[in-house]
């Protein structure tokens, strides 16, 4: 497990903090794309976006394998 979090950890910093706080609200606190929306005052189409650039960033440095911390996250 301590092997997964320093993966994640190294993983994690090369979000933008718009990506790392969707992911928070959306996969971590289990938040609908609407209330993201609204706590970041941003669309719900740009939350959406910022979901998908996230977790495609993380796919694309992990060359493609599914993670745990990836299948939480919609």
């Amino acid at each position: 497990m301590r092997r997964n979090s320093a993966i994640f950890r190294g993983l994690w910093v090369t979000l933008t903090e718009e990506q790392r706080q969707v992911i928070l609200l959306i996969g971590f606190e289990d938040m609908s794309y609407r209330d993201a929306s609204e706590i970041l005052g941003v669309p719900v189409g740009m939350v959406m976006s910022r979901l998908s650039r996230g977790r495609d960033r993380l796919r694309t440095l992990t060359n493609g394998e599914e993670s745990q911390i990836l299948r939480r996250v919609k």
